[in-house]
């Protein structure tokens, strides 16, 4: 009986030890058939990707941008204007706000007074009136076959549409950029403020639309040299569209 008992518990523990070897080699076949259908559906994920990128048009390329800039008015120009400009209201500030509030609690309404006020009042007002025309940036909205080179933007330059967009910037009573899109049959050649003003335009209906707290819109331009180097051209062809249309 013990000797039966201790061979059954041999035979348990050989059937216990080789359960999991056998398991795992009949688990063990299955992994390269796994891997192949791994590989198979990576290369067709590839091949199809590779197959999508090809079938695309590469981009287009233009010779020049939607947004051309055909008009500057110069760096050294545009910065010496800009702190006048600030120069201006530090000068208005100081007058306005220190000397003359001075003045006045020591001698009330004298002549003094008077002076600094206008000291104050002056210059700000001589400046915003001279400068506000200034035009630093002029850019021109190109439609796309124009963009292709240099030959296809001469012939829409030298038959400019009159709906053809200009962007005009301006500087602000603070020095600061503003922007005014005008169409090419809105701006007029002109002479104002004894020949400061050489463009304008009518800003009626676009000062009806806006809001009761926006400033006014720009009517009146003051275009000088260019100093554009690249495509000075454009813009002398645009000027001899606008010297025809004579406010």
């Amino acid at each position: 009986m013990m000797l039966s008992g201790i061979l059954r518990r041999s035979q348990l523990g050989s059937i216990r030890h080789h359960g999991p070897i056998s398991r795992r080699l009949t688990a063990a076949p299955l992994l390269p058939s796994q891997n192949l259908r791994t590989l198979q559906s990576r290369s067709a994920t590839t091949s199809t990707k590779t197959e999508t990128a090809a079938e695309q048009p590469p981009a287009r390329k233009f010779a020049y941008p939607e947004r051309l800039c055909i008009y500057h008015a110069g760096t050294g120009r545009t910065t010496f204007l800009a702190c006048l400009k600030l120069s201006t209201l530090f000068i208005f500030a100081f007058f306005g706000f220190v000397v003359t509030p001075a003045y006045f609690d020591k001698e009330g309404f004298s002549v003094n007074v008077a002076r600094t006020t206008a000291s104050a009042l002056v210059p700000l007002v001589f400046v915003a009136y001279t400068t506000s025309p200034f035009v630093s940036f002029i850019h021109i909205r190109l439609p796309p076959f124009a963009r292709q080179s240099e030959e296809m933007l001469r012939r829409f330059v030298q038959s400019l549409p009159p709906k053809t967009e200009l962007d005009i910037t301006t500087m602000s009573f603070i020095a600061k950029p503003r922007l005014s899109k005008v169409a090419v049959s809105d701006l007029r050649a002109a002479n104002k403020r004894l020949g400061i003003v050489n463009y304008t335009r009518d800003t009626a209906a676009e000062n009806a639309a806006r809001k009761w707290y926006m400033f006014p819109a720009v009517g009146n331009f003051s275009i000088q040299g260019n100093k554009m180097p690249r495509l000075p051209w454009v813009w002398e062809h645009v000027a001899n569209t606008l010297a025809r249309q004579r406010a």
